[in-house]
């Protein structure tokens, strides 16, 4: 068993997940099916007792045999026709989901397909356990359950595989029940060890899935997938293009649309979306960008260009320039034949290409923007062109600690010093 792993395997008997479950029986009923006992077959549990916060100290104690999620039993479990009313109304009541709606394929709906996800009774009762202590989080993962059974119509899959593909989508996030909920909070700052518990949530996810023959191969290797990108720069095993499954791909592409679910500024945010996409080609792929026009292809008038955001976009320009050109420095003093430094040119090289696409050229400094002030729409997306590279290029930060941690010691290994004193100075003008 790899790190990874063994991070995930840990995560299946953390204290957050077992604190979720125990606190929830204090308001609702939640009993025991079974008798449940420790690792060395000491009875902890007896069949029909009612678990509530006052079992939490004695249940973290020990490895439980059978696991919780089997053991367990909760009034209003979610199930195919819960998950089939709530779809429904969330795309009666969110003004994106409703242009999907109506879409249908071989005279199924989106919500009709969600029904038919399987749920045993240990993934029901994780579910529920879901729904009730983590609201938006089950929300989000029927959102991106429907994105990507509309996806999935939009590429004519058959019955089978909407239904193996909206199971992937709905069960993707799973693993992040046994994740520290403060990490999930908007705005909150992670600490690096923070961070590589939130990594291998898709593995802890693939753990939980896997002990159960319903969910086959295609749906287990999606859950494990979903963060995986095409050019490699994904996790938790940095697969690339044809190693990633499709169902995989579709959710990615899905979960980019969730993340503009909600945001504070409505109109501009699902403007903001197809910027996203622009930059992201070589990640998310060319063929299921398109599926998600329909998003943000309704026109919305931008908003005035003042002087202050002329001089942060100005800003923001001279720092990328200023970071695009300390890397070519920089590449000159890092063996490109280290696998760090192999990352950083490539990922530099494919934002580069993205950026120039998308109409922006990053070796040339401010001036660039000057004539801007009077072309509100003009200006509107280059301000969201800058503040997505300036995510791309912090996202390169991150993933650099993560892969290779050694990168941030103090004495770093002689082909890693290049690579230190870049992200650095990154990392001040950030």
């Amino acid at each position: 068993m790899n790190d990874i792993e063994a991070l995930a395997e840990s995560q299946l008997n953390d204290k957050h997940y077992l604190q979720s479950v125990t606190h929830l029986g204090d308001t609702r009923s939640i009993v025991a099916n079974r008798e449940i006992y420790t690792s060395t077959g000491m009875k902890l549990i007896g069949a029909g007792m009612q678990i509530d916060s006052s079992l939490y100290d004695r249940l973290l104690q020990h490895k439980l045999v059978p696991p919780l999620d089997q053991s367990l039993t909760t009034e209003d479990a979610v199930n195919g026709a819960s998950l089939m009313e709530q779809a429904t109304r969330m795309m009666q009541e969110d003004k994106q989901l409703a242009l999907i709606q109506s879409v249908k394929s071989d005279g199924q709906t989106l919500a009709s397909v969600l029904k038919q996800v399987p749920l045993n009774p240990a993934i029901a009762f994780k579910l529920t356990v879901m729904r009730e202590t983590n609201a938006d989080l089950f929300k989000r993962s029927i959102f991106v359950a429907l994105v990507s059974i509309y996806i999935g119509m939009k590429v004519h899959m058959d019955k089978n595989q909407l239904k193996d593909l909206a199971t992937a989508a709905m069960l993707h996030d799973i693993g992040l029940l046994h994740v520290d909920p403060k990490l999930l909070e908007r705005g909150y700052r992670m600490s690096e060890p923070e961070r590589r518990h939130l990594y291998v949530h898709s593995v802890t996810g693939w753990m939980i899935l896997k002990t159960y023959p319903e969910y086959r191969k295609r749906v287990l290797d999606a859950v494990l997938q979903h963060h995986e990108r095409l050019d490699g720069s994904g996790y938790p095993r940095g697969l690339k293009s044809g190693e990633i499954g499709q169902f995989a791909q579709i959710i990615a592409v899905a979960e980019i649309v969730a993340s503009r679910s909600g945001s504070d500024n409505d109109a501009h945010s699902w403007s903001r979306l197809e910027t996203i996409l622009k930059l992201n080609l070589r990640r998310y792929g060319r063929n299921l960008v398109p599926c998600l026009k329909i998003f943000y292809q309704d026109e919305i008038e931008a908003p005035p260009c003042s002087e202050i955001d002329m001089q942060a976009a100005l800003e923001k320009m001279s720092g990328i320039s200023i970071i695009f050109a300390a890397w070519e420095k920089a590449r000159s003093e890092c063996d490109v034949k280290i696998p760090a430094c192999a990352f950083i040119d490539e990922r530099m090289s494919n934002l580069r290409m993205e950026i120039i696409d998308a109409g922006l050229n990053p070796y040339v400094e401010d001036n660039q923007l000057f004539g801007l002030e009077g072309d509100a729409e003009a200006c509107f997306d280059a301000r969201m062109l800058l503040d997505e590279t300036m995510w791309q290029l912090s996202n390169i930060l991150r993933e650099m600690q993560r892969r290779w941690p050694a990168v941030d010691s103090e004495e770093p290994s002689p082909g890693f010093k290049a690579a230190k004193a870049w992200m650095q100075e990154v990392k001040a003008l950030l």
